[in-house]
């Protein structure tokens, strides 16, 4: 319920302001002198600090807005942020101006902190070069994480009064990557005017976590993109004429000595839930009370309401924490397959359940089929939503499971598309799958592993038993309406083609030899189309099935 509900901004900002890893950031920033330069904090971090004044050209041109919102399609160096649904990413004019004269140099640096912690920090425009630098390292540590990489160590972005830095589709994007967006760390003080430059008038929007501080060192975190612009909106109002740059190392100071406003809770309604009364509490810690209405403050608890339940949704779902449970659906399913090999192989036990005891069994399975169906798809889509080189590939554990998983499902759900009078399952498949497996072949192409002497376990070709249905269709229509008619000739060839398939299967060892098992789809087939192509027809397939070769595959 709503009022069993608490701000943890509120404790996320007393703890913010507690660290001492934010004043070693600025103060790696005040060392700086050159355009950007490497430090190290006493607890022995890499600190990748950009120079805290750009030049007055740059400065006076971003105040002027000479430079505004460019779309990343024509400029490379910034290629590293978009996704396939939000391709069309635009940022600030300066902001790649600034990055595209150190881009290359950067690069070299970025890459040397894959594998090690790094602070990237920035003030005023420095920090739009500490955000993109941060931005490509993200996206370079998925690309090694995609490659098997497991040592991997994230970039902490921690600027000072930046300005926005980029519209929706930037937003969104990094949004999109739950790895990415907890990273980011702007502090803004409340006299900034650069920090407030760009507010909710204009297209540009925020992402990652704000840390609003006052004067006299009151500090509160938001995360809620609509309180983030509110707050800037009155920063904006209470700076107008105001063109000095703020000095945040005074701030530093004051806001380690203070700690959150205690006196904010006798000043605000005793009937306010803990939700509404910890907004109010932020936003009169920063000396905004005055700038956000309560309209505003009851829309904010409701987007606090919504993100509440929605993290409480996605840690249901979280993808390394529910492998395991996803491997004991898969322990299930193996054992499933099993049992059911003396009545035909799972296959058609599944597809054709009739005594009470099958239909128990399906139905317990099924549970199964749906969980892993649900979290695989989750998966794939989300990494299907990443740049090519980011979601070509899953991590081998999760690439490995689920390939797995695709093998021992899919043909159940392929037995679910036929049992119910379903044709062309082919045409339909779902996307998941197909991704898994386009993936997994790269994979495994690039190893280069040997020529296989032994048969599959699975067969590989999740898809083997819709092709084995459409057979059995075609066979049917044949009988029916002979080789003669219209559609005769091509239903012939179609056949053909399918004991060319089953057999290259055989001679690549890429079929489990439980497709030959009696009473399965495939021998049933058989049998039907041996008797139609009569006792004189030959073919390599029809000669292995003739002479029982089948039953020493293995």
């Amino acid at each position: 319920m709503i009022q069993n509900m608490f701000s943890s901004e509120v404790e996320l900002g007393k703890f913010l302001g507690s660290i001492e890893i934010i004043s070693d950031a600025f103060r790696a920033i005040a060392e700086t002198s050159l355009a950007y330069e490497l430090h190290t904090t006493p607890s022995g971090i890499k600190v990748l600090a950009f120079k805290q004044h750009c030049s007055t050209e740059d400065t006076t041109q971003f105040l002027a807005k000479e430079s505004d919102l460019v779309s990343l399609e024509n400029h490379e160096t910034v290629d590293f942020i978009s996704t396939k649904v939000n391709s069309k990413v635009s940022i600030n004019g300066t902001a790649i101006q600034l990055f595209e004269r150190l881009s290359e140099d950067l690069k070299e640096v970025e890459n040397q902190h894959i594998y090690s912690p790094l602070i990237i920090t920035g003030w005023g425009l420095g920090g739009y070069l500490a955000v993109l630098s941060a931005l490509r390292l993200q996206r370079a540590i998925d690309v090694e994480e995609s490659n098997g990489a497991k040592k991997t160590k994230r970039p902490i972005c921690i600027t000072f009064g930046c300005p926005l830095v980029g519209d929706v589709a930037l937003q969104k994007s990094i949004l999109e990557r739950p790895l990415w967006k907890s990273n980011f760390l702007n502090v803004v003080a409340k006299m900034d005017h650069v920090a407030s430059f760009f507010t909710s008038s204009s297209p540009y929007k925020p992402f990652g976590t704000f840390m609003f501080c006052s004067e006299a060192g009151g500090h509160s975190a938001f995360e809620d993109q609509e309180a983030i612009l509110a707050v800037l909106d009155g920063m904006a109002v209470s700076n107008i004429g105001n063109a000095d740059m703020y000095n945040y190392g005074n701030l530093m100071s004051l806001m380690r000595r203070k700690p959150l406003y205690r006196g904010a809770s006798n000043h605000i309604e005793s009937n306010l839930n803990y939700l509404r009364a910890g907004i109010t509490m932020q936003v009169k810690e920063v000396g905004m009370v005055d700038n956000i209405d309560s309209a505003l403050v009851r829309k904010l608890e409701a987007n606090q309401t919504k993100m509440i339940k929605n993290k409480k949704n996605a840690d249901k779902y979280e993808p390394t924490k529910k492998l395991n449970d996803m491997k004991i659906s898969l322990t299930n399913m193996e054992w499933y397959m099993k049992t059911r090999k003396p009545k035909g192989g799972y296959y058609d036990c599944f597809k054709d359940a009739q005594s009470r005891v099958e239909i128990e069994g399906r139905e317990e399975i099924v549970k199964d089929q749906r969980r892993l169906n649900q979290y695989y798809k989750k998966l794939i889509e989300e990494k299907n939503f990443m740049p090519q080189k980011e979601g070509a590939k899953l991590r081998k554990r999760w690439l490995y499971s689920g390939n797995n998983y695709r093998m021992i499902v899919e043909p159940l759900d392929i037995a679910d598309h036929y049992r119910k009078g379903n044709t062309n399952y082919i045409a339909i498949r779902p996307e998941h799958y197909v991704f898994i497996e386009k993936w997994y072949n790269e994979d495994i192409k690039n190893q280069g592993k040997g020529k296989k002497t032994k048969a599959a376990s699975l067969t590989e070709d999740s898809c083997f038993w819709a092709h084995v249905e459409e057979a059995a269709i075609s066979l049917k229509e044949l009988i029916k309406d002979g080789k003669s008619s219209n559609n005769g000739t091509h239903m012939e060839k179609q056949l053909e083609d399918f004991e060319a398939y089953v057999m290259r299967g055989v001679n690549e060892f890429s079929v489990s030899p439980e497709i030959f098992l009696k009473g399965s789809s495939l021998m049933k087939w058989w049998d039907g189309y041996k008797e139609y192509k009569g006792a004189s027809y030959a073919s390599d397939f029809a000669n292995y099935m003739k002479n029982s070769c089948y039953e020493t595959y293995q």
